[in-house]
């Protein structure tokens, strides 16, 4: 994996070179942060470009397939998680015949009897979802996005879900599971979110802007060392947009667009 005090280093070096400014840690965690994360979405534009390339025929195959490198790069992300959506309980605020909510002396909401629901929050690390299947049977659930459609399907006497037909429904937050009557375990299978990279000073050295890592308390970049000059190409090119500084910006372009 790529090390931040590498990238750190390079990065002041770089903006030192004419005096126009510092790089402070606090600054470079910010767009080291961003920097990550643009990469991190290139690679799957990468792997679309790279698919297209495989099915006419273009990609050079084993070893120097452009497909396999990027996928091997992304496979560092998937990982997979069992959630318990069977028989979660949601409390329900009791009401007035008005409607109205009912409140205790103490002001407290007067929780009544409770709703089965098969649902569950996301993964707070998940990026994209790869797929989903029933734990127990290994049953395929069919993912959907669009709430519009999951209705059309409940409401459907031909293809309304069961629990051999199972679907889920990706709203917000929230994975909820039809039919809610499956009582296993769902396994979901899914590309999660690089760890946010920082790097952390032991000192400084005052105005000099002399900096020692602290390498127990810094988080290294996680991805593979061949993205170094990309991290330091896209740190560079918002520096320079932060100074308004045309080399470094031009830097960060040429170093980002080349790889």
């Amino acid at each position: 994996m790529v090390k931040v005090a590498v990238v750190y280093n390079i990065v002041r070096d770089l903006c030192n070179k004419d005096q126009k400014g510092f790089v402070t840690p606090a600054v470079f965690n910010t767009l080291a942060r961003a920097a990550q994360m643009n990469v991190y979405n290139e690679m799957f534009n990468e792997l679309k470009i790279a698919t297209r390339l495989r099915k006419s025929g273009g990609d050079a195959g084993r070893d120097k397939s452009a497909y396999k490198m990027v996928e091997e790069d992304l496979s560092y992300f998937i990982t997979s998680k069992r959630l318990n959506v069977s028989g979660e309980e949601e409390p329900v605020q009791d009401e007035d015949p008005q409607g109205n909510p009912l409140f205790d002396e103490d002001g407290e909401e007067i929780m009544v009897a409770v709703e089965e629901v098969a649902r569950v929050n996301k993964p707070a690390d998940l990026s994209r979802i790869i797929s989903m299947n029933v734990f127990e049977t290994n049953t395929s659930v069919e993912i959907i996005y669009d709430s519009e459609k999951a209705k059309r399907v409940l409401n459907s006497n031909l293809s309304a879900p069961s629990e051999e037909f199972p679907i889920a429904l990706i709203d917000g937050i929230n994975i909820e599971i039809f039919p809610q009557t499956i009582t296993s375990d769902i396994n979901i299978k899914y590309y999660r979110y690089p760890v946010e990279p920082k790097y952390v000073a032991l000192s400084i050295g005052g105005s000099t802007g002399f900096v020692v890592e602290d390498p127990i308390n810094c988080t290294n970049f996680e991805l593979p060392d061949h993205y170094l000059t990309e991290l330091v190409g896209e740190i560079a090119r918002m520096i320079g947009v932060r100074l308004r500084d045309d080399v470094l910006m031009q830097y960060g372009v040429t170093e980002t667009t080349n790889r």
